[in-house]
């Protein structure tokens, strides 16, 4: 543990200057304690040398790795490498990843972008030769992004001319990888349509196919699932029971089993909490062959080095953390709450309904105690139900999982293998239905998007923690600070939604990266103008759904969209997911609405409403909204449609990516005078928020809705021209989400 303790300290405390400097002094440290000779000063010395280690190792791994990265930055070289992985094609690009070979260029592992699309046909283990520019792999738009580092993947390269191929590499060191494609399509194959994706997922960790549909995605992660499809533990339990089962217990059943886990983990793609399960399950297997106990703590320390031994940068995923986070719940936590319902219900310790339901609580719980606020801190939210989540679908996971894979051997003869595919699609249609039904409850979910809700889910912890140190009736050390967090989480959710409802009024223009989402909320109402967002990890429909959850909204009573660029509508569908959406209000004079938006708003029954000439809209109470349409046969950023809100007195403009002249033409005809906010034309684009308007206007707010981007916006000359009119100006990129509260 002091080992892997160091690593996660090198990543996240200590400088790296002072790696090896805290390294000497955790030796010295250790030798001085050595010298009295006691045996419990030995232990803590011992600690202290395999601390010192950790320092020194992810000091040498950073020079090895990071540090000749840096050194490659921004360079041009002749690139020549194998492929890890199948080319993953995109929009605008094809992700290619590569082990780098050649003699004079970088050593590692890079992902490749090939925008002529010219590696599309390559496979793992082919060799490629093309002209690259070199970055490292710590940024992603523009932020300080560590799963790339935790992958092993250091590189990011530009490819400047065609990707050619240069024959086969290693092929056999990617086989797991090719039966891992080979499986999934097997598997998409023989179920039907809507269960395939979870299939997927299930069996093999591959959730493409499972985050393509947004509204299942959404749903599993509501309701708590979305672990049983994150290749861990369980399934490997599931595949040694499977086992088993065919070939009973013993030590050849126990070698066997050996040899199953790992094909399982490679095939799978050996992530960290697959191999943490691996590891942990072989220790088990193996213990009765060399008749030695079991230690799970020792398992769990094990496996956690070993991987950190391999990478110590991936001590930072995602991944790895979760998977260790409920393990040792459930090994500090899970017999104890089980034994605690024991010793009151003598009925818990038989086989039966009863046991399987506190053991299933138990583990639940158990894994929560530390996943909760791991899943806050990276997600934003918390599946409060995920216990009955995990209740109602768990014992159907399992059976899933192992019938799954018996239809897999079954398509040999294909008559079998379909019916027995067909007779477990059944299952997992109701491991969705379970899913869907507890997402869509009341209190599913809190997400985390106010600082009160933080200083809940840390009070809460807090409490637990001291009625469990000094509490020594088990009412005081569960039931009072369990009933104090439901209680104080109620009336916090529920004064934060009379707050926006009943208290100030509300604009909020939102951080959804390069993009555009602006929220209304007056009363009961709530407006969105724009939904959508590039150059981000995540999708602004969720963004927009997590923001107005958290303040109590219950619905979105009207969307607006100044025109259809994805920056602007990309998040739309899975705004509908999240939220019930009454009225979409588009121009008309544009191209078509996406197809996507088209789907969910027929799915979700939205009524469209399409504006050709200038409209006044009210919105319930207190929001009117004054609809500009664009003019005729408008094409591009000038087919946009302005809105003007009113909130009670208050007024914002919002623009779009409507360029000077359409803003010329917006002043010449309309009076915009007495406008206070406004949301700057195009993300601050040189070409926007001309000075005629700003000074027709006569505001002293704006607001500038930006994110990492290649196009130089916000540009200086928009913002000396706003600053000149007296401006006071916020970007949400410095500045994240902007809240005006009016009143």
């Amino acid at each position: 543990m002091a080992y892997s303790a160091a690593i996660f300290a090198a990543n996240y405390l200590l400088p790296l200057p002072w790696l090896l400097y805290a390294a000497v002094l955790s030796a010295l440290m250790a030798a001085g304690l050595m010298l009295p000779g006691r045996k419990w000063l030995r232990g803590l010395s011992l600690c202290l040398v395999f601390f010192a280690l950790g320092l020194t190792h992810f000091q040498c791994h950073h020079a090895k790795t990071v540090a000749r990265a840096e050194a490659c930055d921004g360079g041009t070289y002749t690139i020549y490498g194998e492929l890890t992985a199948y080319p993953a094609v995109y929009d605008g690009y094809c992700r290619l990843e590569l082990r780098l070979l050649g003699e004079e260029q970088p050593k590692g592992k890079a992902v490749v972008y090939d925008y002529d699309f010219t590696g599309t046909q390559l496979a793992p283990g082919d060799r490629v030769r093309f002209t690259g520019r070199v970055r490292t792999a710590d940024k992603l738009y523009g932020e300080d992004y560590d799963g790339y580092y935790s992958r092993g993947i250091y590189y990011k390269i530009t490819a400047l001319d065609a990707v050619t191929y240069c024959g086969p590499g290693a092929v056999w060191r990617y086989l797991p990888v090719k039966l891992n494609r080979l499986l999934a399509e097997r598997i998409s194959g023989l179920f039907p349509a809507d269960s395939a994706a979870f299939m997927r997922a299930l069996l093999l960790g591959e959730k493409s196919l499972l985050y393509e549909d947004e509204a299942l995605a959404l749903t599993m992660s509501r309701a708590g699932l979305m672990h049983t499809v994150a290749v861990s533990g369980m399934h490997v339990v599931f595949l040694v029971g499977l086992m088993q089962f065919v070939f009973g217990a013993g030590r050849r059943s126990a070698l066997i089993g050996l040899g199953l886990v790992w094909v399982f983990v490679l095939v799978t793609g050996a992530s960290p909490s697959a191999v943490r399960a691996g590891v942990m399950q072989s220790l088990l297997l193996m213990a009765p062959v060399l008749r030695r106990e079991n230690d799970p703590p020792t398992s769990l320390s094990l496996a956690l080095a070993l991987i950190l031994l391999n990478n110590p940068y991936a001590a930072a995923s995602v991944s790895l953390q979760l998977s260790f986070a409920a393990m040792a719940g459930i090994l500090c936590f899970s017999g104890r709450i089980f034994g605690w319902f024991a010793a009151r219900w003598k009925a818990v310790e038989r086989r039966n309904p009863l046991h399987y339901l506190i053991g299933n609580l138990s583990t639940t719980l158990s894994v929560m105690v530390f996943t909760a606020p791991l899943t806050a801190l990276y997600f934003g939210y918390v599946p409060l139900l995920a216990i009955v989540g995990n209740i109602a679908a768990l014992w159907a996971v399992s059976l899933c999982f192992m019938g799954g894979w018996i239809a897999c051997g079954l398509s040999l003869l294909p008559l079998l293998g379909q019916c027995a595919a067909w007779l477990i699609a059944w299952l997992a249609r109701y491991i969705l239905l379970a899913a869907r039904l507890i997402s869509s409850l009341p209190g599913a979910v809190v997400y985390t998007e106010t600082k009160g809700l933080w200083l809940w889910l840390a009070a809460s912890y807090g409490l637990f923690i001291l009625c469990g140190l000094f509490g020594k009736k088990s009412w005081l050390r569960f039931g009072v600070p369990g009933l104090a967090a439901v209680l104080s989480l109620c009336l916090l959710l529920g004064c934060t939604a009379w707050d926006y409802a009943r208290g100030r009024d509300t604009i909020a223009v939102l951080d959804v990266g390069q993009g555009l989402c602006v929220a209304a909320l007056a009363g009961d109402s709530t407006v969105l103008i724009d939904c959508g967002g590039i150059n981000s990890l995540d999708n602004a429909g969720e963004l927009a759904g997590r923001y107005l959850l958290s303040r109590g909204r219950k619905q979105v009573d009207t969307l607006m969209l100044t025109h259809f660029h994805q920056d602007h509508s990309n998040g739309v569908a899975m705004l509908m997911e999240m939220l019930p959406l009454r009225q979409l209000v588009v121009p008309a004079r544009t191209e078509e609405l996406p197809a996507d938006i088209l789907d969910s708003a027929r799915r979700h029954g939205v009524e469209i409403t399409y504006i050709d000439k200038n409209s006044l809209l009210s919105v319930g109470e207190g929001v009117t909204a004054r609809l500009y349409a664009p003019a005729e046969n408008s094409r591009g950023n000038e087919s946009c449609m302005a809105v003007r809100l009113e909130v009670g007195d208050y007024q914002a403009l919002i623009t779009g990516d409507s360029p000077m002249a359409e803003e010329l033409r917006l002043i010449r005809e309309q009076d915009l005078a007495g406008t206070e906010l406004l949301v700057a034309g195009h993300h601050g684009s040189a070409y926007a928020s001309a000075p005629q308007l700003l000074a027709a206007l006569g505001g002293d707010t704006a607001v500038i809705s930006v994110g990492f981007n290649r196009y130089g916006h916000p540009a200086e000359e928009t913002l000396e021209r706003l600053a000149l009119c007296g401006y006071n100006v916020y970007r949400t990129d410095r500045d994240g989400t902007v809240e005006i509260r009016i009143g």
